[in-house]
């Protein structure tokens, strides 16, 4: 009792940190994009910009336009201004101009969520340009530089991983610095254990500011982070955690598992759980499943069908119950 306690009255004390974001008004899932400008995923060849715009649009209007993107995705395109967050700054844009136009009369789009994360590996300029990464100044110039390609201020910035040279409160630093230039609403982190979380978090609470989100691997097939108490401690201090890979980069989805019997076995369950919930794909009884454990799963979309899918997931408030929560962790464990 006394742990849900402290953990209640963590949340409670947040609500006046800056950069606490409200997150049962958001999407419940998001868009992935980095594959987005990205000529090794198929970018130029499979799918082009216009394509991207069509996901863009299909994301928001569907309500799913929670975007995550990354400074060095899709950076090879960044000299014909179609990295992922060129690419997502022009559509942001286009979109804006349309409600402008429409003068409120309604049929504009929803604004869009923009969350993206900066690299730390100190010679990340030989490919980004900028000066070497050694600490916060340049951390921050290239928060700025995100920004201008994004052409609006970021709703979420976070640090990609932590590189082992550099101390928690050199990243905290550059994340407040980050706040106080208005160059973001929130910050988060990302491949962050529960040990390093808790010290960013505690660094940043004692600025006041919120630890809006930890950025993490997470899937029905990789559980990591449910069993080793990542994501309970999350839920302790008020942290999203936010799901990368929820499909196992195509091992769920059918296209990636030749002769796994584990997977076929799981796919099976998925399958019948889908089936007596209205016909939902396994994909999408997958996703649901991490949704119920409290992350907000991130799945990659290049086209308008993969942004279908991921809107069923969790259309008119669908979720699993606790019994088929559990024959899942069960399959699993």
């Amino acid at each position: 009792g006394a742990a849900a306690g402290a953990g209640g009255g963590a949340r409670a004390e947040q609500q006046a940190l800056r950069g606490t974001l409200e997150w049962a008004s958001m999407p419940p899932v998001g868009i992935g994009t980095i594959a987005w400008g990205d000529e090794s995923y198929g970018f130029g060849t499979r799918f082009r910009e216009k394509d991207l715009e069509d996901v863009f649009r299909a994301a928001v209007g569907g309500g799913v336009g929670w975007f995550d993107t990354a400074e060095v995705y899709g950076y090879k395109s960044g000299q014909f201004e179609q990295s992922a967050e060129h690419m997502l700054g022009h559509f942001v844009e286009n979109a804006s101009t349309e409600a402008r136009l429409l003068n409120g009369a309604g049929g504009g789009l929803p604004e869009a969520f923009v969350g993206s994360k900066v690299f730390t590996v100190p010679w990340t300029n030989v490919i980004m340009g900028g000066g070497v990464r050694m600490g916060r100044t340049q951390l921050v110039d290239a928060g700025k530089a995100t920004v201008e390609r994004l052409g609006r201020p970021l709703d979420l910035w976070s640090i990609h991983f932590p590189f082992p040279t550099y101390s928690q409160s050199m990243y905290v630093d550059a994340l407040v610095e980050a706040m106080d230039l208005g160059l973001t609403k929130a910050v988060g982190v990302s491949n962050y254990d529960a040990g390093q979380m808790e010290e960013a978090q505690e660094l940043l609470f004692q600025r006041g500011i919120a630890l809006a989100a930890n950025q993490v691997k997470y899937s029905v097939l990789d559980r990591k982070a449910q069993r080793s108490g990542l994501l309970l401690k999350c839920a302790d201090l008020g942290v999203k955690l936010v799901a990368y890979c929820p499909l196992e980069s195509g091992k769920l989805t059918g296209t990636d598992n030749e002769g796994d019997k584990k997977i076929a076995e799981l796919r099976k369950l998925l399958e019948f759980i889908g089936a007596i919930n209205g016909g939902k794909t396994p994909t999408q009884v997958a996703i649901n499943y991490l949704v119920c454990r409290g992350a907000l799963p991130i799945v990659g979309c290049a086209s308008v069908a993969h942004v279908d899918a991921a809107a069923g997931a969790v259309a008119d408030g669908w979720r699993l119950d606790n019994n088929e929560l559990d024959t899942i962790d069960e399959k699993l464990d």
